[in-house]
Parts: structure tokens; sequence; C-alpha cells
């Protein structure tokens, strides 16, 4: 599937530095394909469906979303994040540099913010899970410990838009980082191969030095989040108005 995602976000990044993209398509288009061929690919793995949950309260704050999430009602067992970062210049950002927004420019924030809903929700999960007579060990001590004892099971995973090896390594720093408290972060990162034009075409980043570490590789981690789905005993899609199974738009070879 590499070479036909790349080419597509070649495609629509061409949109994007010749002007002919909105700004809700800047700031949603990418995101929400990556989200749907995310969900298609990992539901194709598993023969699991997975949806988008509406108002879960966490343990402080209300009426969570979560985007990719398994089984459909209850106790969520899985919960996978995605998110792609990195654009190039556009026209009406005369600021920005010739070869476009680093992908780790926006990286931090966004990690910050996943870190503590993961840990919020996985403490509203352990109220609830109290409540019903089970039992989840309380926030205490070792945080990751905790964090990685708890359901549901958190993965972040991202496609990034690198402008060089400096912008990379940032993202792979904050990538580590996010790992301490999820269960997992998968990273992809991508490139122009003429970086001085505009989504020329697109390759998978590649520079000299260290690269991606194993444990941080998008193909690992989808197949760890395979495997637990696998494991799972088949539940029951009832849609409602906070439960929407994800939208499939193509199709894969199940894996049988």
């Amino acid at each position: 599937m590499e070479s036909g995602f790349l080419a597509a976000m070649a495609q629509f990044d061409a949109f994007v530095a010749n002007g002919e993209s909105t700004q809700a398509d800047r700031q949603n288009g990418k995101g929400d394909y990556f989200n749907d061929l995310v969900a298609l690919l990992i539901m194709a793995a598993s023969e699991r469906t997975l949806v988008s949950r509406r108002n879960v309260d966490g343990r402080i704050f209300k009426n969570h979303n979560l985007d990719v999430t398994y089984p459909g009602k209850g106790i969520a067992e899985v919960l996978v994040e995605t998110k792609m970062l990195g654009t190039p210049k556009h026209p009406g950002s005369k600021k920005q540099k010739a070869v476009g927004r680093d992908g780790s420019a926006d990286y931090l924030k966004r990690a910050k913010e996943l870190a503590f809903k993961a840990v919020d929700i996985k403490a509203g999960f352990g109220l609830v899970i109290s409540e019903q007579g089970g039992y989840q060990a309380p926030l205490a001590g070792d945080l990751a410990t905790w964090s990685r004892s708890s359901k549901p099971k958190t993965y972040y995973l991202m496609a990034v838009r690198v402008t060089g090896n400096a912008d990379l390594q940032a993202c792979i720093k904050t990538s580590l980082e996010l790992a301490e408290v999820l269960d997992g972060v998968g990273l992809f990162a991508y490139t122009n191969d003429h970086l001085a034009k505009p989504a020329e075409s697109y390759v998978a980043a590649s520079f000299r030095g260290p690269g991606i570490p194993q444990n941080l590789q998008l193909g690992p981690v989808l197949h760890t989040i395979v495997n637990i789905l696998s494991s799972l005993p088949q539940a029951d899609v009832a849609p409602s108005g906070d439960v929407t199974p994800l939208p499939i738009t193509g199709s894969l070879p199940s894996r049988t």
C-alpha cells in the first residue's frame, strides 16, 4: 500500500502548493484519509469491526472522542489515534520556508495532548471497572507501568512529511518520549525526492544516520494491534448517536 499512499499524498500536497486547497482541506483532508486507511487495514487483518465513539468520560474531562476503537460499547479494549503532520509551502503562507512546515513543528504539542487524553481515559475506565466490581490498579507509582496495565490499550500512529534529517530525528525523539506513557507509537516518515520543489514526488524518508527504531516503525506496531484485536471476542456493533462504525471506502483482502 505504501506506493499508492505516497502518490496520493504527493497529489494532495501539489494542490496545497498550487493554492488549490482550502483551509479545511489542509486541516482535515489528509488526516481523515489516513484515519480511514488505518482503520480499513486493521479491520481487514483482524476481522474485527472498528468504530468511532463520542462522549466517553475520562476521570477528569468528559466527552472524549475515540476515533478508532474496539469494541463499540462498554470498556474500550483498544484505542488507535492517528495524525498526519507536515505540509508544503502554500501561497497563503508568505513566511513559510520553501520546503514547507516541518513535521516536528506541531508534534510535541499533539503528543502532550494525546498523552494526557490516554491517561484520563484509562483512569476513567478504571473507575467504571471498579464500580462494576472489577479491579484496575490505581494511578500511583510508575506512570508508564500503570498505563500499560490499564484499559484501553492505546496506540498513536502517524504519517509525517519531514523536511530533512533534523526534522526526522526530532519526530523520533518525541515519539520515544510519548511511547513512555502509551502502549505503542508507530511512525511513518516520508519526504519529497526534490525538496526544493513542492510535492514533486514522495518517498519513504531515508537519511544518513540513525533511522526509525524498530519499536517505532509503523508496520510492527500495526502487527501488534492486529494480534491484540484478533485475540478478543467478536463484538456486535450497535450504531447510535455516540457510536459510528468506521466507513469502508475501499476493500482489502482478508487475512484468509
